[in-house]
């Protein structure tokens, strides 16, 4: 992606429709409306703007992804040794709203992302990988990527790119790639985005600190672990047990659809979260 490419009128039609998604997915789990079937409607309707008409629209059959902006922040950094200003910015905002509202970005804008996420919802059996073995092949494929540009200028990502698959332009290799990728969805939760992609391993780190994100108040929480069984990621279970780092949210909503309470778990802020433990132990007097 140059920057060129970057200010073409139909991307920037796009990035303001990602900044939309992301602030409408927080108004909506926030305000506990997320169903599983408003999330199915999402995640057909995004695939097909995000990816299919996207895909089509803009030229040279390049549709902007996270993916793509990484990997061109990388090589202009890598290769020519400069930063490109349009690509930094534009990094630097898909990271600024993990930091805001997690991974609703990959959850609910990325073309890729809704189309693994629709398929996971085929009735099959389904298999959720340890943390430790996603993390570790996601982190070995980012360090490949570094290295693939820093010794011989080869870009592994580009050689797999399954977004291509959305714009009808890809090659046999793309296409064997993307193919297992799609048919692994119905049995793995976002096999691309936990176990290869280079934007989910940075963005994981910054959601850590993300300002609106599942959060639980002891006070009310009744422990039935209905949060923790609904998340298809794992990352509930990380959050219900308290530790310090938390497997990728994908800001599904599927916890708090799942939670019999309104104050036990919400998408909340700190401060919001503070609210509602002191509203219920009487101790904000």
């Amino acid at each position: 992606m140059t920057d060129q490419l970057m200010i073409q009128p139909i991307l920037l039609v796009k990035i303001i429709l990602w900044i939309a998604a992301v602030a409408a997915a927080t108004i909506l789990l926030r305000r506990r409306l997320v169903t599983s079937r408003l999330r199915t409607a999402w995640l057909a309707g995004g695939t097909v703007l995000f990816g299919f008409v996207f895909g089509a629209l803009v030229r040279g059959g390049v549709n902007p992804n996270p993916v793509m902006t990484i990997r061109a922040f990388l090589k202009a950094l890598i290769l020519e040794g400069r930063v490109a200003p349009l690509v930094a910015g534009m990094l630097g905002a898909f990271l600024i709203m993990s930091v805001f509202s997690n991974k609703s970005l990959c959850g609910w804008g990325c073309q890729l992302g809704l189309l693994q996420d629709l398929l996971h919802r085929v009735k099959l059996p389904k298999w959720k990988p340890k943390p430790w073995l996603s993390t570790t092949i996601r982190a070995g494929t980012f360090a490949a990527l570094l290295i693939g540009l820093a010794v011989g200028t080869l870009d592994i990502i580009g050689v797999i790119d399954p977004f291509r698959i959305l714009s009808f332009r890809f090659t046999l290799w793309i296409g064997i790639f993307s193919g297992i990728i799609l048919a692994g969805s119905l049995f793995v939760y976002r096999p691309w985005c936990r176990f290869i992609c280079p934007f989910g391993l940075v963005s994981w780190i910054t959601e850590q600190v993300s300002l609106f994100r599942p959060r639980i108040n002891r006070e009310e929480c009744k422990g039935c672990r209905l949060c923790v069984t609904a998340c298809p990621s794992g990352a509930m279970e990380d959050i219900f047990t308290g530790k310090r780092l938390h497997v990728d949210c994908f800001a599904c909503g599927a916890c708090i659809e799942a939670c019999s309470s309104d104050n036990a778990l919400g998408w909340w802020s700190p401060s919001q979260a503070r609210r509602k433990e002191i509203t219920i132990t009487g101790k904000g007097d």
